[in-house]
């Protein structure tokens, strides 16, 4: 999962990413993603752009962001860039 480059899809398909998210990170699945804190958060949102580009780009964009949802090697501005690149439209 980490780090989030714009190759990234080559080995996280939509199909594993969709997966991924709705077994374990879905407000109702194991640990709601939603309810995390530190960086594991900011992670787990950059990677909902490979499926979700817009819930991302508002998770990052929102005026109350807190920067500590942000791993110590990533920005917010990387994160945007990365969910503004994608159509919804990457490999199955």
């Amino acid at each position: 999962m980490i780090p989030l480059i714009p190759s990234s899809t080559l080995t996280r398909t939509t199909n594993f990413v969709t997966e991924e998210w709705n077994a374990y990170f879905t407000d109702t699945a194991v640990v709601p993603a939603s309810g995390l804190q530190g960086g594991w958060k900011g992670i787990l949102y950059a990677n909902l752009a490979i499926i979700n580009p817009k819930a991302s780009w508002n998770f990052f964009a929102a005026s109350n962001f807190d920067v500590t949802s942000l791993d110590g090697g990533a920005s917010r501005t990387w994160y945007l860039a990365y969910a503004a690149g994608y159509d919804g439209e990457t490999n199955g």
